[in-house]
């Protein structure tokens, strides 16, 4: 194929210009068998979707209490459930208060102590957790 065919519009003489100086330019290349040779930056001439994604999100410690839950032969809803109590995201009314919901009270409901009902409250400290 020729560059000449690829434009349809008459040229403005800079344009020309230019045009001649690439053309020229592509003809001088020399060439090459392996010139076209497409590699990834993880070093490898085929695409992987999984190392795609590994070097784009990079690489990270992740604790092994997390490491443990996902492979642990409870069901998904436990898994998911403890994820969100190790990551402190249950919606307890401190959660709620963090939001700024408003309730009428941020206490525990289930003693009449009165503290505020946290995931450790819940869990550890709660007359109804200690009951269990």
């Amino acid at each position: 194929m020729d560059l000449a065919s690829l434009f349809n519009l008459p040229l403005s003489i800079q344009a020309f210009d230019q045009w001649a100086l690439l053309e020229s330019t592509i003809q001088n290349l020399p060439e090459t068998e392996d010139c076209d040779v497409w590699s990834y930056i993880w070093g490898s001439n085929s695409y992987s979707s999984s190392k795609a994604y590994k070097h784009l999100m990079g690489t990270c410690n992740v604790h092994p209490v997390f490491k443990w839950i996902w492979k642990s032969c409870c069901q998904h809803k436990h898994k998911v459930f403890f994820w969100l109590l190790v990551q402190d995201r249950l919606s307890t009314r401190n959660i709620l208060k963090r939001k700024n919901m408003h309730l009428q009270s941020f206490n525990c409901v289930l003693c009449n102590e009165s503290g505020e009902e946290t995931v450790e409250h819940l869990f550890l400290k709660c007359m109804f957790a200690r009951s269990c």
